[in-house]
């Protein structure tokens, strides 16, 4: 999960000296990484929360946010900084609070 927090910043900083274009590229090449932790984080998390101890609130927001970063995964070949840093940085924000309440619960 701190590939995606990495790859935010590493790709702020970018931005004030490279083209977006050659950014956008980066990114899409470093989608797979981002994708990936983020499906380890949900399964974990999905799996933990069918035991019914989470909150229901918990649960669909970080369904929402999964969700979100879904889309852009599912369509690397477009996706762009601004796409991805929105979605990643919400899925990783998100992602990482249901966790800790999740281990919380586990306890």
């Amino acid at each position: 999960m701190k590939s995606l927090l990495i790859l935010a910043a590493a790709a702020i900083g970018l931005s004030a000296c490279t083209h977006t274009g050659s950014i956008d590229t980066a990114i899409r090449q470093s989608l797979p990484q981002i994708c990936s932790a983020a499906d380890t984080g949900h399964a974990v998390f999905v799996a933990i929360a069918a035991t019914g101890k989470i909150k229901p609130s918990t649960v669909a927001k970080e369904e929402a946010a999964y969700g979100q970063l879904v889309v852009v995964c599912a369509n690397k070949d477009t996706a762009t900084l601004a796409s991805t840093l929105v979605s990643a940085a919400t899925a990783y924000a998100v992602i990482t609070a249901a966790l800790k309440e999740a281990q919380n619960v586990e306890g």
